[in-house]
This record gives structure tokens, sequence and C-alpha cells, in this order.
């Protein structure tokens, strides 16, 4: 009698299903919150997605942690640019979709309130970190790492730093609205930071051929 296989139909029965629990509540999570730009509770998503409560929990530790898992996806173009582009024009181009995205979109107005209620609950913090914030910083990191190896950007140069540097200010505007997010706040942020971490243009070598430079000096 041959065994039965892990493989077969019935013990992938249950995976599709989780899947689509899975996906209905990530959609009916960021549906809620953008419709109505508020954070929506635990129970209003899980009445959306037609799951319980336990359900909901068993995948995610809050009604933040579900909300940014589903902005994340809703607004994962915002993130990927193909490593075809010039290292500073990806850079740049991250930045901007992200300014964009804040300035544009319910989903700023979204992330304003995630942080000031991260202020007060370190769930919401974890989350905004692990779920908002890790994945743009590991996209721009990968365009730095293709600067150093591609010998455009100093190996010396802090990456950390660098992508706290390129994403800070359209964050700080969206939270103290001194100034706008403005079309030109990504050229002109990367403007500012790309000279700090480019290699410098090497001069050209001298043409042995050339006559000798004039003497410039003074003569008695």
């Amino acid at each position: 009698m041959n065994d039965v296989s892990t493989n077969s139909p019935s013990s992938r029965r249950g995976r599709p299903r989780s899947v689509e629990r899975r996906r209905a509540v990530l959609d009916a999570a960021a549906e809620l919150a953008l419709s109505s730009a508020s954070l929506p509770t635990v129970d209003a998503i899980a009445t959306r997605a037609g799951v319980s409560r336990t359900t909901l929990y068993k995948w995610w530790p809050s009604a933040a942690a579900v909300l940014l898992e589903g902005l994340l996806e809703r607004f994962h173009a915002s993130i990927e640019f193909d490593d075809a582009m010039p290292v500073r024009e990806a850079l740049t181009a991250q930045v901007d979709a992200l300014v964009r995205l804040l300035r544009d979109t319910p989903a700023g107005g979204l992330i304003r309130q995630l942080m000031a209620a991260s202020m007060a609950d370190a769930g919401t913090a974890t989350a905004l970190l692990d779920q908002w914030m890790e994945p743009r910083r590991q996209a721009a990191l990968h365009h730095l790492e293709r600067g150093v190896a591609a010998g455009e950007i100093r190996p010396d140069a802090d990456a950390d730093l660098v992508v706290d540097a390129l994403f800070a200010p359209a964050y700080h505007r969206l939270v103290w609205g001194h100034a706008p997010l403005d079309d030109d706040l990504a050229e002109t942020v990367c403007t500012l930071v790309w000279p700090a971490i480019a290699v410098a243009t090497p001069r050209p070598a001298a043409d042995p051929a050339a006559p000798p430079a004039p003497d410039r000096g003074d003569h008695a």
C-alpha cells in the first residue's frame, strides 16, 4: 500500500482557505480605514472580513498591525523601483512616492494618527516600525548597496543614517505641518544628501604630451 502523500489534495485543503481569509482581513482593514480616514477597531475589521476576533488575533496582535500590513500591500508600488534605474534616481523616486502617498491619499492622515498613537502604545509603535517603516528602509538600503557595489557611493557612508535623512523630512512635515509636502521635496532632499555620500569624481589624468602649465609665480 502506498503512503498517503503530504501533498495530497486533502492535506492542502486548509491552506487556500487560510490565505483567502487573511487576504479578506487585510482588504477589510485597508478599505475601512481609507474610506473613513480613521483607525478601525478589531471588531469592525473582523465583521467586514467575515471572520471572528479569534481568527484575526491568530495572525495579528492588534488592529494597528493588521491595518499597517493592509496599507503596505495596498501601496506596495510606492516601494518597489527597478534596479535598472540609476541609484540616485531610484532613491529620489522612492522618496517622491512617499511624499505623494502621504499628501494625496488618506494614508497620510492614517499614518499621522498611528504615529500619535504610538507615543502611548508600544504595540502600535512596533507595528509602525515592522509593517510600514522597515520595508521602505530595506528597499532604500538595497539601492544604497547597489550604489556602493557600482562605486557610486562611499562604502563608509552610514547607510541607516542616510535613509533617516532621506525620509525624515516627509514625516516631519506630515506631523507638524510647518511646511508643505511639495512636488520638488524629494529632489531637494536627495540633492542635499547625495554629495555627502557620493564617491568624488576623479580628476582626469594629465596628458603627458601636453605642454607644461605656465609658471604663474612671481619672478625677481
